[in-house]
């Protein structure tokens, strides 16, 4: 019997669900619109915009997205940092938004969900407060 080599298990470092998300955000920078890219997934911390290549590791950003639908219009905003970068685009961690984009992002990641049940189940962690140990 041969040893194949040792298994390497890498823990899931995102606490986050993430989901497929095909928008295209405004993303700026220093004061200047870096341009219009596509993001590739989302989560209520972060999303990936594919072919960003001119920010670095912690960069603050600001994204702008336009949804647009039947009868409105609602362009959300979002500020971030720089946390991971690929020759494909970059990882953006939320650092603050409005509310109303909080919720747009908590409807987006539910409705796109393999488990839309367990993500409610997550949402709900955050605001019912946890029993006091004994």
């Amino acid at each position: 019997m041969t040893n194949a080599g040792a298994l390497i298990f890498t823990p899931e470092k995102r606490k986050d669900v993430r989901v497929i998300f095909t928008r295209t955000v405004k993303v700026f920078s220093q004061g200047r619109l870096q341009g219009q890219f596509p993001a590739r997934n989302l989560s209520l911390g972060g999303l990936f915009v594919e072919g960003v290549t001119n920010l670095s590791l912690g960069q603050d950003c600001h994204l702008e997205l336009c949804e647009t639908g039947h009868r409105s219009s609602l362009i959300l905003k979002f500020r971030g940092i720089v946390r991971r970068a690929t020759k494909d685009g970059i990882g953006i961690s939320f650092t603050s938004m409005e509310d109303d984009s909080f919720m747009f992002l908590q409807t987006m990641v539910l409705y796109s969900s393999d488990d839309p049940i367990g993500v409610a189940e997550r949402f709900l962690e955050d605001f019912v407060p946890k029993a006091a140990s004994a």
